[in-house]
């Protein structure tokens, strides 16, 4: 097996409760350097970490909300205006994700969209429900329960170098993140909220905790939470995500 870093960059809800920055993952292997998401703070979050915006090779997207892949066009600007690196990019989500990115982009900064960057700039759509290879890592996603408009809202299994990681995305519970986390090193879920509340697009920490056992993962992380949960006096039995935190996948004990 070789070499896996995962730093969480970000793990915080859409309004930065509690001062976390919006939900930016970062993993390093022997390949080079990928995000899962990109929320709206992740190139601040990254410059704290002093982490250089330009090495990442690959973003893989949940779904298209704001404090996902808002980020995207400062960095696209950042490598384009800012940056001497010109080491190719590759941004992959789901189905739509090239329209969304360019009217993302419109709408921040009119006119500045390029076809023609400094650097090779890669946009590829994922098929939910199919194993792909990109960049030498295997990427399956599956449609889960959370609505960002007409593109799929997707929680996401990357394989790389031997492990296994496994996201959520921001869903209530959905029978196919016991796929998703199966026999995953790490598996990090959405836990937005301390008890079950009628809207289902985010998971609560009782169904959480009571599905728990399902997910078949060496380390489970609860992120996205909400003030419910951060303001909460209890003592959870499931380990919560944090702003900076750096596990070696060589160091969990496999599912």
């Amino acid at each position: 097996m070789g070499s896996v870093i995962f730093t969480i960059v970000g793990c915080g809800d859409a309004m930065g409760s509690a001062g976390r920055f919006n939900t930016c993952f970062l993993v390093d292997d022997d390949i080079g350097r990928f995000a899962i998401d990109f929320g709206a703070s992740s190139l601040v979050a990254l410059n704290a970490l002093d982490i250089a915006p330009d090495s990442i090779d690959a973003i893989f997207l949940t779904h298209l909300h704001g404090d996902h892949f808002g980020a995207l066009p400062n960095l696209l600007l950042m490598r384009e205006y800012v940056s001497d690196a010109v080491r190719p990019l590759t941004i992959a989500g789901p189905p739509g994700l090239q329209t969304r990115i360019v009217g993302l982009f419109d709408a921040m900064f009119p006119g500045m969209w390029k076809t023609d960057w400094k650097f090779p700039l890669h946009i590829v759509e994922i098929e939910p429900g199919a194993p792909v290879e990109i960049l030498g890592r295997v990427v399956l996603t599956q449609p889960v329960t959370h609505y960002a408009g007409p593109e799929p809202s997707t929680a996401i299994r990357i394989e790389t170098c031997g492990h296994a990681i496994g996201f959520s995305g921001d869903t209530g519970w959905n029978e196919v993140l016991v796929e998703i986390a199966k026999r995953t090193d790490l598996f990090l879920c959405d836990c937005f909220d301390r008890h079950d509340k009628p809207f289902e697009g985010h998971l609560s920490y009782d169904t959480l905790l009571r599905n728990a056992d399902r997910l078949e993962t060496g380390r489970l992380l609860m992120t996205h939470l909400g003030p419910e949960m951060l303001n909460a006096p209890d003592s959870f039995e499931i380990e919560q995500a944090k702003d900076g935190m750096v596990i070696s996948l060589a160091e969990v004990t496999p599912a």
